[in-house]
């Protein structure tokens, strides 16, 4: 029976895949990144959401507290979370085949990977419904995130929302929350809309060049 244990190995080559990864963003979302206005929030969205540094912790209370608890949640607060619970579990699951997939190719720790390599993998593992599924999670996220963060009412629920989520024991599930609102909170509607609507086509445009028979079932 094959084991699907998770090794040192693989997470070290998961770890390259991430940050080969969050060079692609900075290249494609450049300007984002520099812009006074946007650069928390492109951090937020391309940095914060992929970071490795207490992952475990993280899935550990998605899987085992969560659930318990909540009930006793707000339904933005919940809805916010699970969302992130969602986008979090599919990027997991094809981080860790894409490492799987380097490491066959006698990849070893210290070598950085290009952004050819790194496509030339994204195109082999293929996964394209996955990958179609990942990137319609984002874009949901990055519009849900930025309507949180303008909703007048959320200025007056978000502190209590961190306060309960201590209570409970659920906080680093709730602190990307957070970041995301106030990462979000400075941007006018005019530059997110010039955001949204570059990531969109970038990030489909990027798809379609590794799986053109997703654009041809449109």
């Amino acid at each position: 029976m094959k084991s699907n244990k998770i090794t040192e190995e693989i997470l070290v080559a998961r770890r390259e895949i991430v940050r080969v990864q969050v060079e692609r963003f900075h290249l494609f979302y450049t300007d984002f990144f520099h812009r006074t206005e946007t650069i928390a929030m492109a951090k937020f969205f391309f940095e914060t959401v992929y970071n490795l540094d207490g992952k475990e912790e993280w899935e550990n209370l998605a899987f085992q507290t969560y659930d318990k608890v909540k009930n006793m949640l707000k339904e933005g607060t919940r809805e916010s979370i699970e969302r992130l619970m969602e986008l979090n579990s599919i990027t997991d699951e094809l981080d860790i085949q894409m490492a799987k997939l380097l490491l066959a190719k006698g990849w070893v720790y210290g070598n950085e990977i290009s952004q050819d390599e790194y496509f030339q993998l994204f195109c082999e593992l293929d996964k394209r419904d996955l990958r179609k599924k990942q990137l319609e999670v984002v874009l949901f996220n990055l519009k849900k995130f930025y309507e949180l963060a303008h909703k007048p009412v959320s200025a007056y629920i978000i502190k209590p929302a961190a306060m309960m989520s201590k209570l409970l024991g659920v906080y680093p599930l709730f602190k990307k929350v957070e970041q995301g609102y106030y990462a979000t909170l400075p941007v006018n509607q005019m530059l997110f809309d010039e955001f949204y609507v570059l990531v969109q086509e970038k990030e489909w445009d990027f798809l379609y060049k590794a799986f053109p028979s997703l654009k041809e079932e449109l």
